[in-house]
């Protein structure tokens, strides 16, 4: 909602700044550049003048200046003359700036050429007998042309320079006007656009609020037939849905705390379910042996009936309740582990044992596939002999005459289960039932006519207890397979020891045997 809400609303906006912005800056940085170029070009053109009237000033002072000795013959105004005349030549030379236009720099040029010839006049005057300056050749130089020509030069860069002012000024003004023209142009366009935009604007967060509202009108009718109705207008306003919103919360907490209650009340019926299961188990579990101690008791009446083999059945009836009632001990008050690292042979060797007995009785093959030396992990010895015993008890129960049963023990490392053992057993029979799944670990579950289905059970809780975990599936093979995952020795390093080969023990599954297979891990 949030990001919506930002793409239609603060987005637009943040553009048509953004975009006012750019052209203030431009406008701003076009009007600083015309300014200064006017500015530049206006103090040139004064400057132009200054020194055009300062020239001015020093050929009429040179002009007075031969007047002066034309009358008195006093031979300093000659050397004042001499003074002013390359004063003129370095004024001359400061009217020459590079951004002087086509119609000045002729102009220049005429100055110039003015100011050369009243020098070469000046210093090619003739002299009288007595080796002075002669004062009429002063007086005809006084009244030449080349004053006459240099007054008319400046007088027309003067002009030139007038007009240049003049076209700056005007220039300012039109670009005035026209920055006039600009900004009341922005100022009308931006307005009439942040009305438009906010016109825009306004109806997406009008459309906006309506889908809002028509969203809170669907939940709020499907809490209608559990807490109550909640009013939605038509036409929501933003306080409207504040109000709404408000309500819903307190409908929503409500609904909360029911679906809390009716947990609670769930699991509590689970629980007396599971209790009403247990106590139907342990009935039906003390009842057969109790039936069949009560009817040899019976017998006992008449010593005549009564027989040794009587005494067998009451002892093995006696011991089927010690372990069912066992049984039920370990489920509801499981023994403390008493952790210690441990080998994997430690585990499996007890357990293999006591089956091969059984298993040469059902005529059932165990083939053991050994891990590798030096595999440890820090375990309750007992615990797990319990959990490979039970697994191998349900595969023989399972398996079929002449089947075989497969432990396979192995260092796995996964992403899932970094460095830890993988214990397998599978069988060769029917398989799990597939309506089954997970729950083939639950409490009094079980795929046989005799048993009270805890084994598995209680194995679980032992391997989730070492911090391991159990999965039960169907073999591509045919069969059940149970895998349990145990972390592996924190730090531990596989001692290396010399290969065997990488082939099994060559030879037939026989009936009645325990197949130790030697296969590379």
């Amino acid at each position: 909602m949030q990001r919506r809400l930002f793409m239609q609303v603060t987005l637009p906006i943040a553009m048509v700044g953004a975009l006012l912005l750019a052209i203030g800056l431009y406008g701003a940085w076009r009007v600083h550049r015309l300014h200064k170029r006017s500015t530049d070009i206006v103090a040139e053109n004064v400057a132009g003048i200054r020194r055009a009237e300062q020239l001015r000033a020093i050929i009429q002072q040179s002009n007075y200046r031969l007047k002066r000795f034309s009358s008195t013959g006093d031979e300093r105004h000659l050397d004042e003359i001499n003074r002013l005349i390359r004063e003129a030549h370095q004024r001359q030379r400061q009217m020459t700036p590079v951004s002087q236009t086509a119609e000045a720099s002729p102009l220049i040029g005429r100055i110039r050429a003015s100011i050369d010839d009243f020098s070469t006049a000046f210093g090619q005057m003739g002299l009288s007998a007595d080796g002075r300056v002669c004062p009429q050749a002063v007086v005809q130089l006084a009244d030449s042309a080349v004053f006459d020509d240099l007054f008319a030069a400046l007088d027309d860069y003067i002009a030139v320079n007038d007009q240049q002012v003049d076209h700056s000024s005007r220039r300012n003004q039109t670009t005035a006007n026209r920055l006039m023209f600009g900004l009341l142009l922005l100022g009308t366009c931006g307005g009439v656009a942040g009305l438009l935009l906010g016109y825009a604007i306004a109806r997406r967060v009008g459309r906006t609020i309506i889908e809002v509202a028509v969203s809170l009108g669907d939940v709020a009718g499907k809490l209608n037939k559990v807490v109550g109705p909640v009013a939605v207008t038509a036409n929501p306003r933003i306080y409207d849905l504040e109000m709404v919103l408000q309500t819903i919360s307190q409908h929503v907490s409500t609904v909360v705390e029911r679906l809390q209650a009716s947990e609670r009340e769930t699991l509590r019926a689970e629980q007396l379910a599971a209790m009403g299961q247990l106590a139907a188990g342990m009935a039906h579990e003390i009842r057969n042996p109790l039936t069949s101690m009560k009817a040899i008791v019976q017998l006992a009446e008449n010593p005549e009936d009564f027989s040794a083999q009587d005494i067998r059945i009451l002892e093995e009836e006696i011991a089927r309740l010690e372990q069912s009632v066992q049984a039920f001990l370990d489920y509801a008050r499981p023994a403390p582990a008493e952790k210690r690292e441990i080998t994997l042979e430690e585990i499996v060797e007890q357990p293999l044992a006591l089956m091969a007995r059984r298993a040469d009785r059902q005529g059932i093959a165990i083939v053991f596939v050994p891990p590798r030396p030096h595999l440890r992990v820090i375990a309750d010895l007992v615990q797990l002999r319990q959990v490979v015993l039970n697994l191998l008890l349900n595969a023989l129960e399972a398996t079929p005459l002449e089947g075989a049963v497969r432990l396979e023990i192995a260092r796995k490392s996964d992403e899932n289960h970094d460095d830890s053992i993988c214990i397998r057993v599978s069988d060769s029979g029917h398989g799990l039932p597939d309506h089954l799944g997970n729950r083939i670990f639950d409490p009094f579950v079980t795929t046989k006519e005799t048993g009270i289905g805890l084994g598995l059970s209680i194995s679980r809780r032992i391997v989730e207890d070492h911090g391991g975990q159990i999965t039960a599936a169907n073999s591509p093979q045919g069969g059940a397979l149970f895998t349990v995952r145990l972390p592996l020795v924190s730090g531990h390093n596989q001692t290396t020891t010399p290969e065997r080969s990488n082939s099994k023990v060559e030879r037939p599954l026989r009936v009645c045997e325990l197949v130790i297979d030697r296969e590379t891990n």
